[in-house]
C-alpha cells in the first residue's frame, strides 16, 4: 500500500510540477478522441470529416476552456445532421440550443460528464460516469446525464434508423422529423436514463449522509443498484441485454471508480479522531480524518517540524548584534581588568590613609612647637598687591586686542 502511495504523491507532484503543459495536452487529446468519434459515426458532412480539420479545431480547443470541446462538438453534431438532411439538421440545431441554453445556466462545471459519456459507453464502463459525477457533483448535475445520454442516443439513432428514412424515396420532411423522437427515445434511452438518474442520486445522498467510508460504500451501493436496474428494466421494456457482459461492464466500472477515489479523496479513517469543545453560546463536536500519505512523506514533514522547533528555539536565545562601541571592548578580559583596578583602589586608599595619618602628626608637632592657631588667611603685602592688580589690567589689556 505504502507504493501505491508513493506512485500517487509522486503523480500529484509531477502533475502540480508541469500542470501548465499537461492540461493543454489533455484538452487536445480529448477533443481529438471526441471529434474523430462523431465523425466517425455521424460523418455525412465531408467538409469536417477530414483528420487536418479535426486536428486544427482539437488545438483551438487545447487553448480554450474545456466547454469549448462541448460547444465545436455540438456545432460538428448539427454540420454532419445538415450533411444527412434539411430537417434533421434544423431538429439538431434547436435541441443542441435549447440544451446549451440549460447547460449554460445551470451545469456549466460539468463539461467532462456530457464529453465522457459516449467515450464511457465505447468502452463499455458506462457506470462510470454516474458513480463519478455523484461522488463529486450535487443533484443539480443530474441534468447534465439527462442531457449526455440524449445526445449520445441522438447521435446513435442518425446511422441506425434516421438516415434509412431519410433515403426513403418519397419521403417528406415530416416523414423524417416523426422519425428522430421515436429514434432517440426508445426502450434502451430510457432504460439508461432511469438507472443513471437513480444511481447518481443514490450515490450523492450516500456520500452526503455517510461519515466514514462514504466513497467505498457509495461505489458498493451504486454497483448492485446499477446491476439489479438493468436487469429488471430490460425484462420490464423488452430490452435485450448480455447479462454476462452487464456484470462484467459492472465490475469494471467500479474498479474504475475506486481508483478515481484513490487518487482524489484517500481519506485514513483508522487515524479518525474526534473533538469537542464548546463556547458561551454552543457546544462543538468536530471529526478529523486523515488522508493516507506515504512513510517517506510523513518522516520529511517530521523531520521538518524538527528542524522548525529548533530553529525557534535557537531564536530564542539569540544575542543583538554587538555596537561599534561595544565592538572596542572586544578581546578585552574584563574580569581582569576590574580585578587590578580593585587592586589599585585598594593601594590607593591605604596611601591616602597613611599620608593623612602622616599629616596629622605633623600637625601636632607644630601644635607643640607653636600653641598660637592662625584662623584668618595672612594679609597680603602691600608690594604684592600691587604687581597682583597690574598683571590683571595686563591681561584686561590683551584679552580686548
Amino acid at each position: 500500500m505504502n507504493a501505491l502511495l508513493e506512485v500517487r504523491e509522486r503523480l500529484i507532484r509531477f502533475y502540480t510540477d508541469y500542470d501548465v503543459y499537461i492540461r493543454p495536452l489533455f484538452r487536445f487529446a480529448l477533443a481529438v478522441i471526441t471529434f474523430i468519434t462523431l465523425n466517425d459515426r455521424i460523418g455525412y458532412m465531408s467538409q469536417v470529416n477530414n483528420l487536418l480539420v479535426i486536428i486544427i479545431l482539437s488545438v483551438i480547443c487545447a487553448i480554450l476552456p474545456i466547454n469549448g470541446i462541448v460547444f465545436i462538438g455540438t456545432l460538428l453534431i448539427v454540420v454532419n445532421s445538415f450533411g444527412l438532411n434539411v430537417g434533421v439538421g434544423a431538429f439538431a440545431a434547436v435541441l443542441y440550443l435549447l440544451m446549451l441554453l440549460l447547460y449554460f445556466r445551470f451545469v456549466p462545471k460539468d463539461a467532462l460528464a456530457i464529453i465522457l459519456t459516449p467515450v464511457a459507453g465505447a468502452l463499455h464502463m458506462p457506470m462510470t460516469v454516474p458513480v463519478v459525477m455523484g461522488l463529486m457533483r450535487g443533484p443539480v448535475s443530474a441534468i447534465t446525464l439527462i442531457f449526455s445520454v440524449l445526445s449520445w442516443s441522438f447521435v446513435n439513432a442518425l446511422p441506425d434508423t434516421v438516415e434509412a428514412v431519410a433515403n426513403t424515396k418519397g419521403a417528406s420532411m415530416i416523414d423524417v422529423l416523426q422519425a428522430i423522437p421515436g429514434a432517440m427515445l426508445n426502450a434502451k434511452t430510457i432504460l439508461m436514463l432511469v438507472t443513471f438518474v437513480v444511481v447518481f442520486l443514490i450515490v450523492t445522498c450516500i456520500r452526503e449522509l455517510v461519515s466514514s467510508h462514504a466513497w467505498e460504500i457509495s461505489i458498493l451501493v451504486s454497483a448492485i443498484i446499477y446491476l439489479g436496474l438493468m436487469i429488471a428494466g430490460s425484462s420490464i421494456l423488452n430490452v435485450k441485454i448480455n447479462l454476462l457482459m452487464t456484470v462484467l461492464e459492472t465490475v469494471l466500472s467500479a474498479a474504475v471508480a475506486l481508483v478515481f477515489e484513490f487518487f482524489c479523496y484517500n481519506a485514513d479513517y483508522s487515524h479518525t479522531e474526534f473533538l469537542q469543545f464548546e463556547d458561551d453560546n454552543n457546544y462543538y463536536y468536530v471529526k478529523v480524518t486523515p488522508k493516507r500519505r506515504p512513510r517517506y512523506d510523513l518522516e520529511e514533514e517530521e523531520s521538518e517540524t524538527e528542524e522548525v522547533e529548533a530553529d525557534a528555539d535557537e531564536k530564542r536565545f539569540v544575542t543583538r548584534e554587538s555596537s561599534a562601541f561595544e565592538k572596542k571592548f572586544d578581546g578585552i578580559n574584563l574580569q581582569s581588568r576590574l580585578e587590578e583596578s580593585l587592586k589599585s583602589l585598594n593601594t590607593n586608599q591605604n596611601g591616602r590613609e597613611n599620608r593623612s595619618a602622616d599629616t596629622s602628626r605633623g600637625n601636632a608637632g607644630n601644635a607643640d612647637k607653636d600653641d598660637t592657631i592662625r584662623l584668618d588667611p595672612p594679609a597680603p603685602k602691600p608690594e604684592e598687591d600691587a604687581k597682583t592688580k597690574e598683571e590683571a589690567l595686563g591681561q584686561t589689556r590683551v584679552i580686548r586686542k
